[in-house]
């Protein structure tokens, strides 16, 4: 086949040929300009017709011959071409990272030669050396090959320079078309139907046994919509409201019982599932997950199954899914066949049926003019009537329609569209003619890159960095633009593929986009790409085609495969897509060191802490992954690796000493603190290093400030820390910091603790240093302790573009800079730990986040509050009391004296009858000052405002119903040790609030009153932590009825708090509280978490009978009745830590029968067990020493009571 042939050379050829072009043919004087040029413009173009014409001239074998010479000629003169620049760097090093001599030698590296025409005319001489002249004949020989390019062209009567931008231009007409403002939603197209009626299948009521194995499935031809329509419903509002949990996982072939789960778990908990090679345990992890949900949806997408497969894998895998004692779990099924597993079995198929033709129609109209309007309307009408005949001959395959729509849409040019008449579908299982057509019209560079994407098994979700800097490390990246990042350039390569739907995102992994590429398109990319890359997935492969240079793993072991792979001496890629069981020392001595020519390595095993001496063997390495590994170790051969760009380390990682050796370095990944990239000496070296998350100055050489002088290409977050250890602004201004046009955050930090001077005039001085460039987003200024600001925040415009402004700990400013023109586009203000800070004269009109925190001068009053008040209440916060002090007409410091020494002592009695005298004389003198203040100054946040948070501050009653009166997009509020607040505001103000959804008050001892809570309809979530003079009854008359989480915390309860309706209460959590002996609990019929921490108080609660619990935890209730707690009916986990307690559950002499769960923690004095429910599937016994010995295997007195249970921990 012609493609492949074409692919093949193209992976070969094009990553090098701008490499060759601009530098190996002028550096030594072998000249193959117009040789490459040749095959890149009128070759690789006509390809197709260049096969054609040599089968019927019978020189088919020659130019296959040709081809096989060419493909080795490239790949053996980039080996040789590394090998000699590798010799540079080796070089540069040794002379301290300055350029070699050109008395001694010829270049510091190919591309500087370039630039230096001066050290280019010594390319004759140089050649002579002996290293040189096996480099040179080999690139003499590739012009010799390339050169029969034209011989080729010229026998089989081709046309020279036919390239398709040649073909185009002069006589085909492009339409200029505008982008729009933004991508348009993903839409579908006559799926409604299907939609609704799966919907419908999946939410109506169904009796427990019909619904505990209730599967719908979706079943059609691949390209077919299957997927889509999946995703439609998966999206779909009413399932997203009907269940508790909905998960997505796509099969795709090979089912893999440990990857499935882990990815079910992953979907459901949305965190990184750790993996653990137990079955076992992931089966108990994901049932602890769905036990605590009562309606599930599952997802499967794309299940392959014959009748030859394991059935019981497939049992093993759902188990604990169709297990659910609930009846409420449901499974949603794409399928190309109807065939399924037993486990499946589903009388709700779906066939999807073709699309009718005006359906069909907007499909492909909707991707191939979607985003762009065309302004010459006589051509809109010709490109209109065209969709229609485009459509009648692709088949009616709606994957079809949208990439071959989505590529035509991208240059409106009419022999393209022209072009696509010529796609004729006449199978709606086989698109595969359309896809083609789609993939040839993409630009050579993306090209590549696509075929590429074969490495990865179907359905694996590409995460776009990982991607692009694998593309980079290949050299797929087109690197001639000198203005823009390889990164940028890649990271547009792939936009473009979205936007031809090469790719598809798939939003559903850990808060980040992840994209997936259809089957049927990664089936396209693996045939064409089969001469160069392979994927090693089966343990019965016995060979790997000897022309592979591009190898994936995902087997158990590597070396099983040892013959196979190492015979593969010009593999350039290795990756290890799932953990290896090998040794890791063993994959290197046996594996990776017979593999030289390797550009890529990616491990993934969990045996191994050490990386191997022997790993500096790897010259042309460019790319090292080893996260997906256990190795901390890292050799100082490391160090020896010249080429290497990109460097993916484990967190916390030993780095060598030389780690600045390595110039090309372009990102050293660790996921920590930062500090470890700080102790490299001389980091200023590697100037190509694009983000250092932390910086720490110290006074050490090699670790100056001045470092950062030639490291431009910083880029995101940059912290500096450790301030106090620079010298002074000539140091400062010696980072230049004002030349990283690249950085959107800064963090400057002192963190000069011991220094007890409050005004430290060096800081200043440091600081004016330190300019920013003018780009940056997110300011943060830490520990500064001067009371003047910078110039560059004074004056001008120097930080126009500032979205997040922060100040913490800078213990002398006393307002925010003057310049108006810093907070134009500021979003975020952040104030904490401010002890002088009196004033805030204005905000920013765009903000969107305010954080107050530490601040106790900020005292926040209106005009008509301005005479005192009488409060006799305690204050927490001693701090912001010797801040106020000074400030005050009486002394207080003997009172202050005395909470002083109160909170120095190291016993945990603190609030003794003098301390709580001295504190109500302190506060008594604060409300005198707060309300003594001749002027108002109110809290008048932009409309904006989304969250507030205000802490260890002041604010009025008034204030604060003043502050939040206006602000009707607030979603969260936090208060927090606000001393002068007794009241929230009214109803009035509440109910504009309209989506307030978080309200956390914590430490506000003289709160009262939650005053008109009730009309905040849209709070969902409410904390209420160390307000003892809140009074908590008749809850349900305060409290909306719109919420779904309540905690309590170090409060008193009234018996009636849980009174009234509450209607979408599930959740409620009290800790540390005081109460009366009871408490009503019977009308809380939505609640399904129940968690009660130290309660002294309470024995009983009453209605718990009429509840259907998840789970409870009841620790430290020692009051508890037996009567009371057999009333518990618990589906799932039953938390017991006190003796008393389960002491009541023993005499109570039966559990509640639907247990799956108990957990039994710190009960030193039980000694056995009771009689224990049959529905018991785990328990965990911890801090029980008696107990524990009565469990013993095989002769405990209580283990016959467990023995029957199937995961069982004891501590």
């Amino acid at each position: 086949m012609a493609e492949v042939a074409l692919a093949s050379l193209r992976l070969a050829a094009s990553p090098i040929l701008n490499k060759l072009l601009a530098d190996a043919s002028t550096y030594l004087g072998v000249d193959m300009a117009s040789e490459l040029r040749e095959l890149e413009t009128s070759i690789m173009p006509q390809f197709e017709l260049l096969i054609e014409e040599a089968e019927k001239g019978n020189h088919r074998a020659k130019l296959d011959k040709w081809i096989r010479e060419l493909k080795e000629a490239l790949y053996n003169a980039e080996d040789l071409l590394d090998e000699h620049e590798y010799d540079i760097l080796k070089r540069k090093v040794k002379n301290g990272g300055e350029d070699p001599s050109p008395d001694l030698e010829h270049a510091s590296s190919i591309g500087s030669i370039i630039k230096k025409p001066m050290r280019a005319a010594s390319s004759s001489l140089s050649n002579l050396r002996p290293k040189n002249i096996k480099l040179v004949r080999q690139l003499k020989e590739l012009k010799a090959i390339l050169a029969k390019a034209r011989d080729f062209r010229e026998m089989l009567g081709l046309p020279a320079g036919s390239s398709v931008e040649g073909a185009q231009t002069g006589h085909t007409k492009t339409v200029v078309v505008t982008a729009a403002t933004s991508t348009p939603p993903p839409k579908v197209f006559g799926r409604d139907a299907d939609r609704d009626r799966i919907v419908d299948l999946l939410t109506q009521h169904k009796t427990c046994a019909e619904a505990s194995r209730f599967v719908v499935s979706i079943v059609g031809p691949g390209g077919m919509g299957k997927s889509t329509l999946a995703q439609y419903v998966y999206n779909d509002k009413t399932i997203q409201e009907h269940f508790d949990v909905t998960m997505w996982v796509c099969i795709s072939r090979k089912l893999d019982v440990h990857r499935h789960t882990r990815e079910i778990i992953e979907s459901a908990t949305k965190e990184k599932c750790q993996r653990v090679g137990n079955m076992d345990v992931l089966q108990y992890k994901l049932k602890e997950i769905l036990q605590k949900k009562e309606k599930v949806l599952l997802v499967l997408d794309d299940i392959w199954f014959d009748k030859s497969q394991d059935v019981e894998e497939w049992d093993l895998l759902l188990a604990p899914i169709l297990s659910s004692q609930n009846g409420a779990t449901k499974v949603l099924v794409t399928s190309r066949s109807k065939t399924l597993p037993p486990a499946l079995f589903s009388e709700d198929v779906i066939d999807l049926e073709n699309m009718k033709d005006t359906e069909f129609q907007a499909l492909f109209k909707h991707h191939a003019f979607s985003g762009a309007t065309i302004r010459d309307l006589q051509m809109c009408g010709w490109f209109e009537e065209h969709a229609v005949k485009i459509t009648e001959r692709l088949g009616r395959s709606p994957l079809a329609a949208k990439v071959v729509g989505s590529n035509l849409k991208r240059v409106m040019n009419i022999d393209d569209w022209k072009g696509a008449l010529t796609i004729k579908i006449d199978n709606l299982s086989e698109p595969k003619r359309a896809l083609l057509w789609s993939y040839q019209k993409l630009d050579p560079c993306l090209q590549r890159c696509f075929l590429y994407c074969s490495l990865f098994p179907k359905g694996y979700k590409y995460i776009i960095d990982e991607l692009v800097h694998l593309w980079v490390a290949e050299g797929f990246i087109d690197a001639r633009d000198t203005n823009k990042r390889m990164e940028d350039t890649g990271m547009d390569y792939f936009k473009e593929m979205v936007s031809g739907s090469f790719f598809q995102p798939f939003s559903e992994r850990f808060d980040s986009t992840v994209y997936i590429m259809h089957d049927l398109l990664h089936d396209l990319a693996e045939s064409l790409s089969r001469e160069d890359c392979f994927r090693l997935e089966d343990d019965k492969v016995r060979e790997i085609p000897c022309t592979v240079r591009h190898l994936s793993v995902r087997v158990e072991s590597i070396i099983q495969h040892k013959p196979s792979v190492c015979k593969l001496q010009h593999l350039r890629t290795l990756i290890c897509i799932d953990p290896l069981v090998d040794v890791g020392s063993n994959i290197f001595e046996q594996v990776v060191l017979n593999l030289k020519k390797l550009q890529v390595l990616y491990l993934s095993f969990y045996n191994t802490r050490k990386l191997p001496e022997s790993i500096g063997q790897l010259k042309h390495l460019r790319y090292l992954n080893i996260k997906k590994t256990l190795i901390s170790e890292l050799p100082k051969s490391l160090c020896d690796l010249y080429h290497l760009e990109l460097l993916y380390l484990r967190p916390k990682s030993r780095l060598p000493d030389k780690l600045c050796n390595l110039c090309k370095l372009r990102h050293l990944q660790m996921y920590s603190d930062g500090l470890e990239l700080s102790r490299i000496p001389d980091i200023g070296r590697l100037t190509l290093l694009q983000r250092i998350d932390s910086f720490h100055v110290l006074k050490q050489k090699g670790h100056e400030l001045r470092q950062l002088r030639n490291m431009n290409e910083i880029g995101g977050y940059l912290s500096l820390r450790n301030l106090e250890n620079v010298i002074g602004k000539d140091e400062a201004l010696e980072s230049k910091l004002y030349q990283k046009s690249r950085l959107e955050g800064l963090t400057l930090e002192w963190n000069d603790a011991n220094n007890m001077n409050p005004e430290n005039c060096l800081h200043v001085e440091i600081l004016e240093g330190l300019v920013p460039p003018p780009q940056l987003e997110h300011l943060s200024i830490r520990g500064y302790k001067s009371t003047t600001y910078p110039s560059w925040l004074l004056e001008g415009s120097q930080l126009e573009n500032l979205e997040s402004f922060a100040l913490y700990n800078c213990s002398a400013l006393e307002r925010l800079p003057s310049n108006t023109k810093l907070f134009r586009r500021c979003r975020e203000l952040s104030l904490k730990n401010l002890p002088n800070m009196k004033e805030l004269s204005f905000l920013p009109a765009g903000l969107t986040t305010l954080s107050i925190r530490r601040c106790p001068l900020l005292l926040f009053v209106t005009n008509d509050e301005l005479e005192y008040h009488d409060h006799n209440a305690l204050s927490s916060d001693h701090s912001s009391m010797k801040q106020l002090a000074a400030l005050m007409d009486s002394d207080i410091s003997k009172n202050l004296q005395t909470i002083e020494r109160a909170l120095e002592r190291e016993d945990e009695v603190v609030m003794t009858k003098d301390v709580i005298k001295a504190w109500m004389r302190c506060h008594e003198q604060r409300m005198r000052l707060i309300y003594a203040r001749r002027i108002g100054l109110p809290l008048v946040p932009p409309s904006g405002l989304s969250d507030l948070s205000l802490k260890s501050c002041t604010i009025t009653d008034t204030a604060l119903s003043i502050c939040l009166g206006g602000l009707a997009s607030l979603r969260c509020l936090s208060l927090s040790k606000i001393m002068s607040l007794t009241t929230l505001p009214s109803e009035e103000v509440l109910k504009k609030l309209t989506k307030l959804d978080c309200l956390i008050i914590d430490a506000c001892l003289f709160l009262g009153s939650l005053g008109g809570l009730r009309a905040a309809t849209s709070l969902s979530h409410l904390r209420l932590n160390s307000c003892p003079a809140l009074e908590l009854a008749h809850g349900a008359e305060f409290m909306p009825a719109s919420l779904k989480r309540l905690a309590i915390s170090c409060c008193v309860l009234a018996p009636d708090l849980f009174c009234g309706h509450w209607p979408h209460l599930k959740d409620i959590f009290i800790h540390d509280c005081r109460s009366s002996v009871s408490l009503f609990v019977g009308d809380l019929s939505s609640l399904k978490e129940f968690t009660l921490y130290h309660l002294p108080d309470l024995c009983v609660l009453e209605g718990l009978s009429s509840l259907q619990l998840h789970s409870v935890c009841l620790v430290d209730i020692p009051k508890l009745t037996a009567e009371c707690v057999s009333k518990f009916r618990v589906q799932d986990l039953l938390h017991v830590s006190s003796s008393a307690v389960l002491n009541n559950i023993i005499s109570a002499e039966d559990l509640p029968s639907s247990l799956q769960r108990i957990s039994i923690v710190d009960c030193p004095n039980i000694s056995s067990l009771p009689d224990l429910p049959s529905s018991l599937q785990h328990i965990y016994i911890r801090d029980c020493p008696l107990l524990k010995e009565s469990c013993r295997v095989p002769d405990g007195e209580s283990w016959p009571k467990i023995a029957h249970i199937r995961w069982k921990r004891i501590d």
